[in-house]
Order: C-alpha cells, then structure tokens, then sequence
C-alpha cells in the first residue's frame, strides 16, 4: 500500500515538473521563431522598399551573401534583374521562382536543394520583385535550442526524481510509523479483552452445566466472572480515553484549584495499598500551590504514577512523592527504589501496551496504558514528562506544568 502510494506521489511530481518546463521551454521555442521570422520579414520588406540589400540585416555582422537577395520581375513573368549577391544562378532562379508562383502566396517559405528560403512578393511598377533570406542560421540556433532544452528536460526529471523519492520516504516514515502503531495497538487490545473473555465464557460454561447448584456454591465462579468483567471494563475504558485524546475530543473543563491538596488526596488512598506489600510512601508536597486545569485529571495522573512505582517497587522499598513550584513552574516528581529501567526500554515505556517484561506476572495485572494516559493528561496540560531510571536502583518521574 504504501510502495503504491510513493510512486504515485513520485508520478505526480514526475508530471507537473514535465508540464511546466514543457510550457516554459515550448514557449521560449515558439517566441524566439517568431522573433526572428518578424525580425526576417522586416529586413525583407526594407529590402523590397529600396530595392537594394541594406547594410545591416536580423543577424547584422554575421550576415553572409547567401541571407537575403532579391530577384526582379517583369510583366510578361521573367526574371529583369538578380542582386549582386545572391548565391544562385539565373537557371536556379526560375527553377525557385517557378516553385514560388506555384503557391501563389505573398510570403511564405521555399526549399531549393541545400536551401531553406523566405520570400515575400511585393508588387511593383515594373512588374514585382521577390526578396529572399536564408533561414539555415534560424532554424540551427531552433535546433539547438530543442537540444538544450531536451537535454535539461531530462536532468530536471532525474534530478526531480531522486528529490521526490527522498521527500516521499521522509514524508511517508510517519504515517507508515502511525499505522504500524496502529496495527500494533489493535492487536494488542484484542489479545487483552480476549483472556477476559475466554475467563468469562469458561466460567459461565462452568456455571450453566450445573443447573442444579446454588448461586452460593458457584460464588468462586461468578466472583471471577466479576472480576474479569471489571478488567475488561477498565481496559475498555482506557482505550476510549486514548482514542478521545487522539481525535482530539477529550475536552475537558479547567478551572483554578489547590493542586498540593488534589495530590494529597490522591496519595491516601494508595497508602493501604502500598503498605500491603511492605512499601512506605514518603511525600514532600508543598502547600497551597494554586494551578489551573482539570483536578480529575491530575488525580488520575498522580494515581497512575504511584501505581506504576508500588507494581515495579519490592517490599521493603520505598516510593518518594515530592509537589512543588519553581519560579512559573509546577514539578511533581514520583520516584521509587524499584527494579529501574534498562536504557533501551526507556524511551517505549509511554507506548502503548508496551511492558518491559510481558512474562511476568503484574499485581492486580497490568495492560501497560496506565503511562501512556499518564502522558495524555499531562499533554493536555501543555505539559511535559520525562523518566530517569537506574537499573537495581529506582526511576524517577518527573511532570512539569507552566503555571501562572
């Protein structure tokens, strides 16, 4: 699809370039003969006036005898006088003149052996007389004109070519990167709701063969059919809230709040949680720092960060929530003494489904969204989030809102 898509991209850059040097050159070509057949005629009709060769012609200097001479004729059609100049015989001269009477035009072109004439017949007392002028030195500088222009022409297409190839690979990298993500991002959520779904189906199964038992009985049964359901329904949840951001309607409403009290807030109920698997939570939060944005949605990025720590933090450890603002900026920092983050891993953990040891089992399971939101919230704040990790030592993140 997308090898398609480049060559059509080269083709049509390949064509408008062809268009337009195709008019530029064929309008040089047609203005410089028609500038030297006008320029031709006027030196011919001069010559006609007077009845002699002027000193100067179109090509002036390099004007040899063979570029304009004159043949007069009498009433009774013979030839009455011939310039001094011209380059044939009385014998060629009504040959030519014959070919001329023939056509019966005023002006025109004429071709005698080597020679390629114009000639214009302009009545006289006398009878007429026929002005001739060779165009061989015009149509050589036509020739080459069509040389250059052929020759530069397909330069232009090569040089077009390769300039094309390279803008197309550049501007196609982030929309092929944008449907590998894609693709990537549709297999891994069918793969998460299916083990929910396969847990439901099979304990239902499990339920419906038997009929007769009570719903106490089967409580194990449908307590995992509970719990699956809730996963799902987190997971399903998730993924609106990433698809709403994407498409840039996750709109939501801002207003002045105590953000140190809204990070407070959410610290408490993550200390149970972390106490459970011998985690102590440390906060330094400065107070009373006034921001302006969305309270739900910070809650949720302070949640998802304390999350992550207590899920990748062993017992024993400890997880450090530091709130405080530096001159127009408000930094929240979420570090822990964790297992850390290998270098290679650090710049894909805000992917999304990306876990940086799918085999291992997470507590209370692990999608791998919760960063990638996490970086949503903080984007939709105009703010920033970077990581810094040592592996066997902890990692640190840090948010960093503009504030008023």
């Amino acid at each position: 699809m997308f090898r398609k898509l480049k060559i059509q991209l080269i083709l049509i850059n390949l064509i408008l370039t062809s268009l337009v040097l195709i008019t530029i050159f064929s309008g040089i070509y047609i203005l410089m003969d028609t500038s030297f057949e006008h320029s031709s005629y006027m030196h011919m009709d001069k010559t006609a006036e007077m009845e002699s060769i002027p000193p100067s012609g179109p090509h002036d200097k390099n004007m040899t005898s063979s570029e304009g001479f004159f043949i007069k004729i009498n009433p009774q059609g013979e030839i009455g006088e011939i310039s001094p100049n011209s380059p044939l015989s009385e014998k060629s001269c009504n040959e030519l003149l014959e070919q001329i009477l023939k056509k019966n035009k005023p002006r025109g072109t004429a071709t005698y052996k080597n020679y390629i004439l114009r000639y214009i017949k302009v009545p006289k007392n006398y009878g007429f007389i026929v002005v001739f002028q060779d165009k061989t030195f015009d149509d050589e500088v036509l020739r080459r004109l069509i040389i250059i222009s052929v020759t530069i022409y397909i330069i232009s297409l090569v040089f077009v070519f390769i300039i094309s190839l390279f803008l197309a690979n550049m501007s196609l990298k982030p929309i092929i990167s944008a449907w590998e993500k894609q693709k990537a991002f549709t297999a891994d959520a069918s793969h998460e709701l299916r083990t929910p779904l396969a847990v439901i189906t099979t304990n239902l199964d499990i339920v419906l063969d038997n009929k007769d038992e009570t719903v106490e009985s089967q409580g194990k049964w449908l307590k995992n059919i509970k719990l699956e359901t809730t996963r799902m329904t987190k997971l399903i949840e998730d993924l609106l809230f990433l698809a709403r951001s994407d498409s840039c309607k996750s709109g939501f409403d801002t207003s002045s709040f105590d953000i140190s009290s809204a990070v407070t807030k959410s610290v408490i109920p993550l200390e149970p949680v972390a106490a459970k698997y011998k985690i102590t939570i440390l906060s330094n939060i400065h107070q009373n720092i006034i921001f302006l944005g969305n309270e739900g949605r910070i809650n949720q990025l302070i949640t998802i960060l304390i999350d992550n720590a207590i899920k990748h933090t062993p017992e024993g450890g400890s997880i450090k929530i530091t709130l405080q603002k530096i001159k127009n900026k408000v930094e929240i920092t979420v570090s822990d003494t964790g297992e850390g983050i290998a270098p290679e891993n650090l710049n894909k953990i805000f992917e999304r489904f990306y876990k940086v040891d799918k085999s291992r089992s997470r507590r209370d399971g692990n999608f791998g969204l919760g960063l990638s939101i996490a970086k949503c919230i903080v984007e939709e704040h105009n703010g920033t989030i970077d990581v810094s990790s040592t592996v066997g030592k902890g990692s640190t993140f840090k948010v960093i809102f503009p504030a008023d």
